[in-house]
């Protein structure tokens, strides 16, 4: 009996044993699977690059919405029809070229935006550097003196040290890195052209208010001269009984008006000089001055299609550079959340005596790999990656304002030129009809047929034509300049310059295909 009993309690515990072993079978796996599963989640999610660009992108949109035709233009467009290269020289304009040429090599601030561009580059060699490990060298020597009750004794202390620093990039965080400056650089590059593009435009528009200075100015004093001939004939004809004092007090008025209207546009021409003068990089000292006329230009200008204009303006292009740099900081943001991977090499000796280092033959050397992950910050990791996704969201309106902005340019320039046509052909007969106004009623006047006042109305309305119509001429060159500015691209007709812009297009394109293909992987 207690054989048996014996027997069926050592049965009964081998069930026990074979039950808790099979309990303990189809719990392991089950976690197994699970931090399999787990682990597998983490590392998909650190790969993958998150984009805070809309689902209907920007270029999408755009390209849905822009207009095949300029709308304010009457002239139908082919896809053949090319936009306006060279303008600069449609001016024909010598001393503008050459200006043109000295400010771009010495005007202050294009010299400051190149050195942004050098900034740029030095910042992508430091991001680049992040492939290769970090090799530094380590070099200590020391002297103590250690002083007791009775004695004093001194310790030497000598050690060197080579050590290896490297991260792996697991999650492709530095390599996200080193897309965004890149795309940062090509940005800036793309903001060096626009801004010389700028210069360019400034300089044009400097030239022709101070052309416009100086022809008004001329006028103005060719006006006062012939004011002051006519007060001369008047105070005659007054001396003689002919003429009433009020005309002579009329005249002088008149005279007395156009010197301070002189006085007034001196200070204009002045201003207009200095004004071109900073932009050449020189001290303005209002010494620049013009003898030549505002040039009537009646030359159609090459307006191309509206979807040529986003590659041809610098500045979208490094507007759309920016949102895709900030779009891969947004992935930078993300991998941040994750853990880092490093290596750390060191090969050593120390010694009591600086010389005897390295004489041993036996070095110490350790190589230590080590694993830092955030656990716990509050948030502020989260929050970072969610500031940046607002950041691209934002720039991407920026965007989209931008380019809309630039179409609204183009076809506001192209109507104020028709306006400014019409215009000028309007006052330019009415200034032929003035000015034989003017000549008529004063010599109707000598003859005693007229008033004074009459010749003052026909000398007002002469002086305003010729006024408006300069006025008119600087506007249209003006209208000119600003079309060729809203429609970007080459101003010179150099085929260095042109073979240069066309591989800083393709280095830009190179640059943001490279951020779509990594962003679809």
């Amino acid at each position: 009996m207690k054989v048996r009993t014996g027997k069926s309690s050592n049965i009964n515990q081998l069930d026990k044993v074979k039950k808790s072993s099979l309990i303990v079978r189809d719990i392991f796996p089950f976690k197994t699977k699970n931090i399999a599963m787990t682990l597998l989640v983490v590392i998909i999610s650190a790969c993958s690059a998150p984009s805070g660009l809309s689902d209907n992108k920007a270029k999408n949109i755009i390209a849905e919405n822009a207009p095949s035709q300029w709308q304010a233009s009457k002239v139908q467009l082919t896809t053949e029809s090319t936009v306006a290269d060279g303008w600069l020289q449609s001016f024909n304009d010598n001393a503008l070229e050459q200006m043109i040429a000295h400010a771009l090599a010495h005007n202050f601030q294009l010299n400051a935006d190149r050195f942004e561009v050098e900034l740029a580059r030095e910042r992508l060699k430091v991001n680049a550097a992040t492939d290769f490990p970090e090799l530094s060298l380590s070099l200590n020597n020391s002297r103590r003196k250690q002083v007791t009750a009775s004695t004093a004794s001194y310790q030497s202390s000598a050690d060197i040290s080579v050590d290896l620093r490297y991260e792996l990039d697991l999650w492709g965080k530095l390599s996200a890195q080193q897309k965004q400056n890149r795309l940062n650089y090509a940005a800036a590059k793309a903001n060096f052209q626009q801004n010389q593009l700028n210069l360019v435009i400034n300089i044009s528009r400097a030239w022709f208010d101070l052309i416009q200075a100086q022809q008004l100015l001329h006028l103005y004093q060719e006006r006062a001269d012939n004011l002051q001939r006519n007060l001369a004939m008047i105070q005659s004809s007054y001396q003689l009984g002919l003429n009433d004092a009020l005309d002579v007090y009329l005249t002088k008025n008149s005279v007395n008006q156009e010197l301070a209207r002189v006085a007034q546009q001196q200070q204009t021409l002045q201003v207009s000089s200095r004004a071109l003068e900073l932009l050449l990089g020189d001290y303005p000292l209002a010494k620049i001055a013009s003898q030549q006329n505002l040039p009537l230009i009646n030359d159609e200008i090459k307006l191309g299609l509206p979807a040529q204009l986003i590659t041809r303006r610098a500045d979208i292009q490094a507007n759309w550079l920016a949102l895709l740099a900030l779009d891969a900081g947004l992935a930078v943001a993300h991998k941040q959340r994750f853990p880092s991977f490093n290596l750390t090499a060191s090969v050593s000796d120390n010694d009591n005596e600086l010389s005897n280092l390295l004489d041993s033959g036996a070095l110490a050397w350790s190589l230590i790999g080590s694993i830092t992950s955030p656990l716990f910050n509050a948030g502020r990791l989260e929050s970072l990656e969610q500031q940046a996704k607002i950041m691209v969201q934002q720039k991407e309106q920026q965007y989209l304002q931008q380019v809309y902005q630039a179409f609204a340019d183009v076809e506001n320039s192209i109507s104020e030129r028709d306006s400014l046509n019409q215009r000028y052909g309007h006052y330019v007969t009415a200034q032929e009809n003035a000015l034989a106004a003017e000549k008529l009623s004063f010599d109707q006047y000598l003859r005693g047929l007229v008033t004074y006042t009459t010749v003052l109305e026909s000398q007002r309305r002469s002086f305003d034509a010729q006024t408006t119509v300069i006025q008119l001429i600087h506007q249209l060159l003006q209208n000119r300049i600003e079309i060729y500015r809203a429609l970007g691209g080459n101003y010179l007709n150099n085929p260095n310059y042109a073979q240069q812009e066309n591989q800083h297009k393709n280095s830009l394109l190179q640059a943001s295909s490279t951020h779509h293909i990594s962003m679809d992987k």
